[in-house]
């Protein structure tokens, strides 16, 4: 989608409500006034209207000066009654740094309809509405939120597989400082379902070719500005991950989320008492002797990755969320099975490979699958990045493995998750 915009203007917002954030119809969200009024003020009269909108997104997205240092004056695109309209939106509650919490932006979705609240041509509160063409997807895989099981953990990581895209930012909230609305909730996220559905094997998550000299951000889904205007609509491998955890330690929504910075996930993990985490460890020969074991959270810089077991030849069966190439070379990718190995006759390519064109056929068709080299995916670097072990005796809210899962293969482990 095209962004237009109509320059850029400041405006102090008039606080006559507490900020509202957003919800679909039906569930609690904060009061809406149902009819256009005015109401008198010790200071001016305020004009309230109730309207129905779809979102458009941010004025100017993508010119240099809409940025995260002026995004608390930013105007955002509406289109009301067949006509489009700019308006300020809310920033909600500022915390003691000085920080805006953002609560309408951190809900807001492009195409999506609304029922936006307006005092005085600034938005206070949105309620999504229901939307019709709304994904019911049902993973091939199925995991039991809160169940805190080795088996569980790798249930949950498959189910965004094959329908999410890579989005940089994604999972991340609006201003890119914590976990977005959907990896602080339970299953796999509508939104993400319909972006990969609206999208083909052209996708790029940033430049077309990954070219930087066809840099376009009026047409590109990358935050160049420093905040997340895509955060719903995909994962990245941090996103993945925080999600993945979420849904493993939780049975409930909107609690506290996991996504952090993926260079000190695996380090972070251990701090919570949950396992133990290394930077020594050896290229696997064989399963038997191997260090990576299934469940193994691994941090290199600028990326994070769940082990899903070592294969009878050394090589290394994975899940991340990764810009992988398109088949036809766009940089696109998301949550995937990939392989660590010397080529692709190396068994974790094989089965990746096997299930990705079996159980995940749409994806497939956009996206082969990714072969990795061991020391790009293992090299540490400084002081966070490392191997992530869990020590699976459900100590301090930490995992356990009833099933044996850690002494499979992940052949074994493939077959027992999809019922092979």
């Amino acid at each position: 989608m095209k962004k237009i915009g109509k320059g850029f203007l400041f405006l102090m917002p008039v606080t006559l409500f507490m900020a509202g954030g957003c919800s679909k119809q039906g569930e609690q969200s904060t009061d809406v006034i149902p009819v256009t009024e005015t109401v008198e003020g010790t200071e001016a009269m305020k004009t309230v209207e109730t309207v129905d909108a779809v979102y458009l997104g941010v004025e100017n997205y993508g010119a240099e000066e809409v940025n995260k240092d002026t995004k608390n004056d930013f105007y955002y695109r509406f289109e009301i009654d067949g006509k489009e309209k700019n308006l300020k939106i809310d920033n909600g509650v500022m915390d003691s740094e000085g920080a805006y919490d953002y609560p309408i932006q951190n809900c807001l979705k492009e195409g999506y309809s609304y029922e936006i609240q307006i005092v005085d041509e600034i938005v206070m509160a949105a309620d999504e509405k229901e939307n019709s063409d709304r994904e019911n997807y049902q993973p091939f895989v199925s995991a039991v939120a809160g169940e805190r099981t080795l088996k569980n953990f790798l249930s949950t990581a498959f189910m965004p597989v094959g329908t999410t895209l890579y989005v940089y930012g994604g999972g991340w909230d609006w201003q890119d400082v914590g976990s977005a609305i959907q990896t602080r909730t339970i299953g796999v996220s509508d939104d993400w379902v319909r972006f990969f559905q609206s999208q083909d094997e052209n996708y790029t998550y940033r430049d077309e070719d990954g070219d930087e000299t066809k840099k376009d951000a009026a047409n590109s889904y990358y935050p160049y500005g420093g905040y997340n205007e895509y955060y719903y609509a995909g994962l990245d491998c941090s996103g993945y991950i925080g999600w993945t955890l979420y849904n493993v330690m939780n049975t409930e929504s909107n609690q506290d989320g996991y996504v952090m910075g993926s260079t000190k996930t695996a380090k972070t993990l251990a701090e919570k008492g949950w396992g133990e985490w290394t930077q020594e460890f050896e290229k696997p020969a064989d399963h038997e002797n191997s260090d990576f074991l299934p469940g193994d959270v691994l941090s290199i810089s600028g990326h994070v990755w769940i082990c899903v077991g070592t294969c009878e030849d050394g090589s290394i069966l994975i899940l991340h969320s990764t810009p992988a190439l398109s088949r036809t070379g766009q940089p696109g990718g998301g949550p995937e099975l990939s392989a660590i190995g010397a080529d692709e006759s190396c068994e974790a390519y094989r089965l990746a490979d096997s299930y990705m064109s079996k159980y995940f056929p749409e994806w497939y068709e956009r996206y082969p699958v990714a072969l990795k080299d061991y020391e790009q995916y293992t090299t540490i670097d400084g002081e966070y990045t490392g191997k992530f072990s869990w020590n699976l005796t459900g100590e301090n809210g930490g995992i356990s493995d009833p099933d044996g899962y850690q002494n499979m293969t992940p052949e074994e482990i493939l077959e027992d998750l999809f019922k092979d």
